[in-house]
């Protein structure tokens, strides 16, 4: 479990400056080490992007406890394939949100929250 645990803040890591690099592109060097004041809009994969993060940032108050709970009460064997699919699910959502790709941002974020119910299970019996 703590393999997944870290492996979904690697993937926080790698969420948390993709809209950074789609604005270093988009205004280049001298005004990305600026004072950023006055910055036009982050083009929509770039929009896509902070939403994506920003969603994440709301799972990860769910999945960080329940791992921590899973391990401290010894059921992480039972909880490891919910965390699995969490971490899949959200691999796949971000890529599909940046991408807009129909349908599957929504069914892959309902995958990701069953992970979430397959980490939670073990606790309660």
């Amino acid at each position: 479990m703590i393999n997944m645990i870290l492996a979904v803040l690697a993937l926080y890591l790698v969420q948390l400056f993709t809209p950074a690099i789609v604005r270093f592109s988009q205004i280049g060097l001298n005004r990305y080490v600026g004072s950023r004041d006055d910055l036009p809009s982050l083009p929509q994969a770039g929009q896509r992007a902070e939403r994506a993060l920003s969603n994440l940032k709301e799972s990860l108050f769910l999945f960080l406890p329940l791992a921590i709970l899973v391990i401290v009460q010894g059921h992480e064997v039972d909880a490891l394939v919910g965390a699995e699919v969490f971490l899949a699910a959200r691999v796949i959502y971000v890529i599909s949100y940046i991408l807009a790709v129909p349908w599957l941002r929504s069914i892959v974020w309902v995958a990701g929250f069953v992970g979430l119910i397959m980490m939670a299970l073990p606790l309660f019996g």
